[in-house]
């Protein structure tokens, strides 16, 4: 399930919870795509605390998406991703170090608030280039 989260107008913010189907993910990639529609680079934020895993119909789209952006990725200005899960934490901050031009940092439940920030910080600056 994915909850669309109140943030910047440069950040596209998220709840991850459960399982995510085809369809949360359609919805997840229309708020991407409405924000970089409006700004050059954008900062992301995923609070997947809760989160169990994904349907192959999202995988399926999450894989295609990925193809789609590539040679955009410098679009993404910063990732934060909040996780109780350390695996997750340091797989999303290496895939950071792989995106050019894209910081990703990983958060523990309680820095909600510290990670919303981060991902905006970076992205306000750059909502005009």
């Amino acid at each position: 399930m994915i909850e669309i989260l109140p943030a910047p107008p440069h950040v596209a913010a998220f709840q991850f919870s459960g399982t995510l189907d085809g369809d949360d993910y359609d919805r997840c990639i229309a708020e991407i795509e409405a924000r970089l529609g409006e700004y050059r680079r954008i900062g992301l934020y995923a609070d997947m605390s809760g989160f169990s895993g994904m349907s192959a119909a999202a995988i399926g789209k999450d894989l295609r998406y990925a193809v789609a952006k590539l040679g955009d990725y410098d679009r993404f200005a910063r990732g934060a991703v909040v996780t109780e899960r350390d695996w997750l934490g340091k797989v999303s901050e290496m895939a950071g170090k792989l995106l050019p031009g894209t910081e990703v940092r990983a958060f523990a439940p309680g820095e909600q608030a510290q990670a919303l920030q981060w991902a905006a910080d970076i992205a306000k600056h750059d909502d005009d280039a």
